[in-house]
Parts: C-alpha cells; sequence; structure tokens
C-alpha cells in the first residue's frame, strides 16, 4: 500500500514537471525547426555540445575534489579510530553528558 502510494505521488510529480518543461521544449523545437539556415541549426547544435561538454568536465572536477576531500577525512578516521583515539574521546563526552545530567 505504502509502494503503491509512493508511485502515485512520483507519477504526479513527474507528471508535473513534465508538463512544466513541455511548454519550454516545444518553443525550443519550433525555434529550431523555423530556422531555414542548415549551417545556423548545426551552428547552435554545436553550440549546445560544446556547452555540454564543457559542463560535464566542470562537474567531474568539482566531484574530484569532493571525493579527495572525503578520501583524506576517511584517512584520518581511519587513523583516529585504529588508535583509540575517537572511542577514548567519545567515552569522555559520554561521561561528561551523563554527569551533568545527573547533577540536575
Amino acid at each position: 500500500m505504502v509502494l503503491a502510494r509512493g508511485l502515485l505521488l512520483a507519477t504526479d510529480i513527474l507528471g508535473t514537471i513534465q508538463g512544466y518543461i513541455e511548454t519550454y521544449r516545444d518553443m525550443a523545437l519550433n525555434f529550431f525547426n523555423n530556422l531555414t539556415s542548415v549551417w545556423l541549426q548545426a551552428a547552435i547544435l554545436v553550440g549546445l555540445a560544446l556547452f555540454a561538454v564543457i559542463g560535464l568536465f566542470v562537474f567531474i572536477k568539482k566531484f574530484i575534489k569532493l571525493f579527495v576531500v572525503l578520501g583524506v577525512l576517511g584517512a584520518v578516521f581511519y587513523y583516529l579510530w585504529t588508535q583509540g583515539i575517537i572511542q577514548n574521546l567519545w567515552s569522555n563526552v559520554t561521561g561528561a553528558v551523563t554527569y551533568l545530567l545527573m547533577i540536575q
């Protein structure tokens, strides 16, 4: 029942998005099809392809930086965990919180 409700909600959301985007897609296709010069159509397609490729490289560049940062943080966390520093810190924090709660 929950899955069916979720699928219906997803269908409604996708239908709304598709209806919103359809008008802009139709406007762009009508503009593109009404161009008389094939060279102008080719130039627009090449420009869109360059825009997409450059955007893809920028996207990959950002995610590579993210993965490097996450890898360094994971290595630091692993080192601290194997040395027992995190466990000691956690036990000290929980002990302090328990002590403060017992006082009040």
